[in-house]
C-alpha cells in the first residue's frame, strides 16, 4: 500500500495528536495511507519530537506533503498555510484516522483531518485545510468552509453552515439550519441557536454575541497548542 510521506506544520500540542493520527490514518476514498517525516516549527530544533527531526519550511523535501498541525485560532492558521502554499509547498489529501465514520456523498478538502471518533454522515462538504478535532459530529447536508477548526466534543447538526475561518470551542454545538459565519468564534460550550455574524465572538447557551472581532487579531504562534 502506498504511503504519502507528510510533513506536519507545527510542533505543539495539536501537531503531537496529528503525528498520533497519522500512524493509522488513510485518505479519503482512497487506499492511500500516510508516513510522518518530520516536524515543521518556526526553527529546527537539536532534539527530535516523537522519534522525528523538527525542522523550518525551507528544509521539507521536494517528495514530501504537508498537513497543519497547528491548532489555535483559525485566523493565525490559515496565514501560516497561505505562506506555505505559496512557497510551493503541497499539503496532503485529506486524513482521516482510525475509526472515523465517514459516510456517503461527502467532499473533504485537501489538507483537512478528521481525528479519532469523528462522525461525518452523509451529504456533507467539508473544505481545505479543516480540523476537525476528536469526537465531534457532522450532520447531513452540512456546509464546513476552508480553514475551520472544530475543537474536541462538537456537534455540527444538519444543514449547518459553518464560514471560512470559524472556529468551534470544546463542546459547542450548532444547532439545524444555522449560519456561523465567516472568522467567527462559537466558544467552548455555547450552543448556537440563531446566526452568528462574521467575526463575531459568541459565548453562552443560548450563545449571544459578547464583541466583534478584530480582523487583524493574531493570537498564537506557531508553536502553541
Amino acid at each position: 500500500m502506498k504511503a504519502v510521506k507528510v510533513a506536519i506544520l507545527g510542533a505543539g500540542g495539536f501537531a503531537r495528536e496529528v503525528w498520533w493520527a497519522l500512524r493509522d490514518a488513510r485518505a479519503h476514498q482512497s487506499a492511500l495511507r500516510f508516513e510522518s517525516v518530520m516536524f515543521v516549527d518556526r526553527e529546527a530544533r537539536p532534539e527530535p519530537l516523537k522519534g522525528l527531526p523538527v525542522r523550518t519550511i525551507e528544509d521539507v523535501p521536494a517528495d514530501v506533503m504537508l498537513v497543519c498541525g497547528i491548532g489555535g485560532m483559525t485566523d493565525v492558521k490559515e496565514r501560516i498555510i497561505l505562506a506555505a502554499l505559496a512557497g510551493g509547498c503541497r499539503f496532503a489529501p485529506a486524513i482521516i484516522a482510525d475509526g472515523v465514520r465517514v459516510g456517503p456523498d461527502v467532499h473533504l478538502g485537501d489538507g483537512t483531518i478528521l481525528c479519532a471518533g469523528v462522525i461525518v454522515t452523509t451529504d456533507i462538504s467539508i473544505g481545505t485545510h479543516v480540523a476537525i478535532n476528536l469526537d465531534c459530529t457532522i450532520g447531513h447536508d452540512a456546509v464546513i468552509g476552508d480553514f475551520v477548526t472544530a475543537s474536541p466534543g462538537c456537534h455540527i447538526s444538519g444543514c449547518v453552515s459553518l464560514g471560512r475561518g470559524a472556529f468551534l470551542g470544546t463542546g459547542a454545538t450548532v444547532l439545524e439550519h444555522i449560519c456561523v459565519g465567516d472568522y467567527a468564534v462559537l466558544g467552548a460550550g455555547a450552543v448556537a441557536t440563531k446566526d452568528i455574524a462574521n467575526f463575531a465572538l459568541a459565548l453562552g447557551v443560548p450563545a449571544t454575541v459578547k464583541r466583534m472581532r478584530n480582523a487583524a487579531e493574531q493570537l498564537h504562534p506557531l508553536s502553541n497548542c
